[in-house]
């Protein structure tokens, strides 16, 4: 795996997440191969960035790309892949596996573990860094505790079709079950481990009350599962971690005029 950093942008809705996660991305390219995914559900990145963007990876320049990802899409698409491997270790499951799927797509929770099976792939693809712009603190949340929910549950069905193979093994018969629920939990550990040791959280707040607020609980309760950094945008006061405010800055050429520097340094140290 090439990946150097994995960032998510985080915080209160309006504070200029999305368009920072664009500014950074941008100036990273000039580091190494840059990712940009939009994963919140009301994607922003083809406004700000200027450029008509969808599922797929698209070159806006040299060594940037970008994609809004369909999690609607992702859920049912997931959902089938899995319960088809299912239905062929399992025929007696029968055809009410589709139907499973499409309940499946408007919960919350397999979102979540769509959204998160889908980042793997991109994992491997030989990005340097792959920056998610993510939709408010309630989604980024769920997300973090999606993987871990998630890495339990496999952990509980190995037990469970371990218990499986040695009576199959017992009839006779091949059990691929435990190999299908171990090649699962390999993708969401792999996620996790990466989290850990090349995540970075930027938390994205400004001066209003509630937006302090939202960022400190939000870091508070992230901390310890992924390097968390808080990020002040729009700000009148000079500081580490703070980043002025810029009158339009869209499309590539507004999106350079952000001063990033102090924060690039951050995510490439």
């Amino acid at each position: 795996m090439l990946l150097k950093r994995l960032v998510f942008f985080g915080g209160k809705g309006g504070v200029g997440k999305s368009t920072l996660a664009c500014a950074l991305s941008l100036a990273l390219s000039e580091f190494g191969k840059t990712l940009l995914l939009s994963i919140d559900p009301a994607h922003s990145l083809s406004h700000i960035m200027q450029t008509e963007l969808n599922v797929s990876p698209k070159e806006v320049k040299e060594n940037l790309y970008a994609a809004e990802l369909d999690g609607e899409r992702l859920v049912i698409d997931y959902a089938e892949r899995v319960l088809r491997s299912l239905k062929e270790l399992v025929p007696s499951l029968g055809s009410g596996l589709r139907e499973y799927a499409r309940y499946m797509a408007s919960s919350p929770t397999a979102l979540d573990t769509a959204m998160l099976d889908r980042v793997v792939d991109f994992l491997y693809e030989g990005y340097d860094y792959v920056v998610l712009d993510s939709a408010p603190t309630g989604q980024m949340v769920r997300l973090f505790q999606t993987m871990h929910m998630v890495s339990a549950w496999f952990d509980l069905l190995q037990k469970v079709a371990k218990s499986r193979a040695k009576v199959e093994a017992f009839m006779g018969r091949e059990d691929n079950l435990t190999r299908l629920i171990a090649s699962r939990k390999e993708r969401i550990e792999l996620l996790i481990k990466t989290i850990r040791e090349r995540g970075l959280l930027l938390i994205v707040a400004n001066e209003e009350p509630l937006s302090l607020q939202e960022a400190k609980e939000l870091q508070e309760k992230l901390e310890g599962t992924v390097k968390v950094i808080r990020v002040m945008n729009r700000s009148m006061s000079k500081g580490a971690l703070t980043v002025e405010y810029v009158e339009s800055p869209y499309g590539l050429e507004g999106l350079k005029r952000l001063k990033l520097e102090r924060l690039i340094q951050e995510v490439l140290t």
